[in-house]
């Protein structure tokens, strides 16, 4: 049985200052949505909704932000991809995939981050220790049964997924790009054109669920 976890970061705990300023920039821009599509530790990218554009001279400064992209240019409806790279933290934390762990939503209130995890009662309780250990406070809110939808991965068939993920990995989403199409297809010895049909189709699900165009 899965269970969901609602924790909440709070602002006045804040122990990293590069979340606090990344915040105050997403309160900023009124977020109305954020959705993990990546996850590495702390760190990832991000789909994230608001009601205005980021400063996006602040967002372009903040160390952390590996690189950005606004996905939508129509005032009503302003997306950005967003990859986080939080110092000191990353390589704390393991790959919530790895624990068959998900991050379903993220919320920006005037109390601070509030996190919904979904995953085994044992996944749930290591996941938070560890954030914990590596200073990011966490006050558990709830603790229930899920029956929400699927995590954004399960929106992927298997062989997306194990092909997003080696991409991910191999550093294909890190800029400047540090391997091409032909060295994840020779890693999954698929043919390149194959791999990258699977990325295709995979970032299209993914922008689709993350930004709620399912």
């Amino acid at each position: 049985m899965k269970r969901e976890a609602v924790v909440r970061i709070p602002t006045a705990e804040f122990s990293h200052p590069s979340l606090e300023e990344f915040v105050s920039l997403c309160r900023d821009a009124g977020v109305k949505e954020w959705r993990p599509t990546v996850c590495t530790g702390p760190g990832g990218i991000v789909a994230i909704q608001v009601e205005r554009p980021f400063d996006e001279e602040q967002l372009s400064a903040l160390e952390y932000v590996a690189w950005w992209e606004r996905t939508n240019q129509a005032t009503a409806d302003i997306g950005y991809l967003i990859k986080l790279n939080i110092p000191d933290l990353t390589n704390e934390l393991p790959p919530l995939h790895e624990l068959n762990v998900s991050n379903e939503e993220i919320t920006v209130n005037g109390h601070g981050l509030d996190i919904s995890f979904v995953g085994t009662q044992e996944a749930l309780s290591y996941v938070v220790s560890q954030y914990i250990d590596a200073g990011i406070p966490m006050d558990l809110r709830a603790m229930t049964d899920y029956h929400g939808p699927t995590g954004v991965l399960d929106t992927l068939t298997d062989r997306q997924r194990e092909v997003v993920r080696t991409a991910h990995e191999m550093g294909y989403y890190e800029i400047p790009r540090q391997v091409p199409t032909e060295e994840i297809a020779a890693e999954l010895d698929l043919d390149q054109s194959t791999v990258s049909e699977h990325l295709q189709r995979a970032e299209r699900n993914l922008l689709r669920h993350a930004l709620g165009a399912d």
